[in-house]
């Protein structure tokens, strides 16, 4: 697609004098470096790139300009977007790749199409500013992309990522985590907030991408967290760079009055070391230490950074809840698409679709450092119930049972939600510590019987049965043998993924992560 991108752009500016005139100004266009926090920053003083909309939003097309054309592209699920040459660039061949409707600028489900938009245009790099976070035009979703090369972290970036694909040391740079076939990467250099990616498959990157998103703090105005990104193909692999931002869209500079005053709003291409001084008067005065207070007034707090980085890498255990005894348990798999199933009891076993079972089991991936999302749904005669992780059925007391294999912070935050408690780190805290005794008090049962395992639940009551007395003791007995807790009142209610779970109880388990 290089190729017809190249003739696209110069078949464009062949007709469009106006834009073809910033262009050229390009070539001659004031640039000098600076060495700034171990990157070589580039300067670029550019007056042309100082907004030229004429009315209404830009990027739609009843309001293109005259001899604006545009090229076809098709992304995942049928959106469809315009490739459009800049009205004002900063690069040459310097691209906006725009929805054709309008509809709000968010990377929520395009992340995908933004890797296939790299993977197309061999040579080049595509970027995105989220709301608030660099763009011009937040009300109209759209990418950008220039050729590879100009952005001076985007060469940081290919030098450490091929660095550690091909199995070399790097001090520039720290393993965080990682999915399948994709690996996340903090970058210690230039300024906070850089996060390093690659992935051998789109849907491995989005993972991994997706991940890092859920895991930065929402401001309450925001629809999507702060962040710029920048991603390319090289190597066979998807990379990409995520600088994440602070609630500061402009730093102080940009607000200020005489010397101190700058007229510089970082995007995506100064966070990666491409800085546009619009005014001319600026450029030769704009220094390393006027960039130390631009990046520090945008991009993310130490302390932030730090709780960041500690919510990739937390770990939850998972739990086994038992939510429901019935002869028939009606249920549905979200992602499967199969709609509600049944499951029921029969000749001590569990009868699904007709086939007898001693155990079923519906893996769900709940990833231990988030909460998770609704993977299936429990169908009772007052409605419905969504839960996250995974379904098992087992056969317990003559019945089917539906057991919830749930990461013990998602367990809370239904439980601390439906409590109906003040303090809700406390009551995180103490149910935490309530939770962790139960399932240490099954595992410890299970290892010091010495009997039958629980899978065998008759020879295991018979066993129980004739212990010696002293051996009987209520307190050193589980509440259950088959699962850790139940749903009830017997234990704790819980309700799987409620609407009472709100941003007090997820920030109250958030900042209590763990905490016994």
């Amino acid at each position: 697609m290089a190729t017809d991108i190249d003739k696209f752009v110069h078949d464009q500016l062949s007709v469009w004098p106006a834009v073809a005139a910033k262009y050229r100004a390009l070539k001659s266009t004031r640039t000098r470096t600076l060495p700034y926090g171990g990157i070589l920053v580039t300067l670029q003083s550019n007056p042309g790139r100082l907004p030229i909309f004429d009315h209404g939003c830009p990027l739609c097309e009843e309001n293109y300009m005259e001899h604006q054309h545009t090229l076809p592209f098709e992304g995942r699920k049928g959106r469809k977007y315009n490739i459009l040459v800049n009205r004002a660039p900063i690069f040459p061949n310097h691209l906006v790749i725009t929805r054709d409707v309008h509809v709000p600028q968010t990377i929520w489900h395009r992340f995908p199409d933004m890797l296939d938009l790299a993977a197309s245009l061999d040579g080049y790099l595509v970027f995105y500013n989220s709301p608030k976070s660099g763009t011009t035009v937040p009300g109209h979703a759209h990418f950008q992309a220039c050729p590879k090369g100009y952005m001076p972290l985007e060469r940081a970036a290919e030098r450490l990522l091929r660095d550690v694909s091909a199995g070399r040391q790097t001090e520039d740079m720290e393993f965080v985590a990682s999915v399948r076939d994709a690996e996340l990467y903090h970058y210690k250099k230039f300024h906070r907030g850089i996060f390093m990616l690659r992935a051998l498959t789109p849907k491995s990157m989005a993972k991994m991408f997706y991940r890092l998103l859920d895991c930065l703090n929402l401001l309450t105005e925001d629809t999507e967290p702060r962040f710029n990104a920048l991603a390319y193909c090289s190597e066979g692999e998807y990379r990409a760079v995520v600088t994440i931002r602070s609630a500061n869209s402009k730093p102080g500079c940009y607000y200020a009055k005489g010397e101190k005053h700058f007229s510089i709003s970082p995007g995506a291409a100064e966070m990666a070391g491409f800085v546009v001084v619009p005014e001319p008067e600026d450029f030769d005065r704009l220094n390393a230490d006027v960039l130390k207070e631009i990046y520090n007034d945008v991009t993310i707090s130490e302390e932030d950074e730090k709780r960041l980085l500690w919510r990739l890498v937390r770990t939850q255990p998972r739990i086994e809840v038992g939510i429901v005894h019935q002869k028939e348990i009606r249920f549905e798999i979200i992602s499967d698409g199969a709609g509600p199933q049944t499951v029921s009891y029969r000749e001590g076993k569990i009868d699904y679709n007709g086939m007898l079972y001693d155990e079923l089991v519906f893996e769900a991936v709940t990833i231990s450092t988030l909460f998770a999302e609704p993977s299936f749904i429990i169908y009772r005669e007052d409605g419905e119930e969504r839960f996250a992780g995974t379904l098992k059925f087992i056969v317990d007391a003559g019945k089917v049972c539906a057991v919830n294999i749930i990461g013990a912070e998602d367990y809370l935050m239904s439980v601390v939600s439906t409590s109906g408690a003040r303090d809700l780190k406390s009551q995180a805290i103490g149910t935490r510590q309530w939770l962790m005794a139960q399932v240490g008090l099954r595992h410890a049962h299970k290892a010091a019987m010495g009997g039958p395992g629980l899978e065998n639940t008759p020879s295991l009551v018979t066993w129980l049965e004739h212990r010696p007395e002293e051996e009987k003791k209520a307190e050193d007995t589980p509440a259950h043998l088959r699962f850790d807790v139940c749903a009830s009142e017997h234990c704790r209610p819980y309700y799987g993924i409620t609407d009472k779970a709100d941003a007090a109880v997820r920030s109250a388990i958030d900042e209590t992560w763990g905490q016994l």
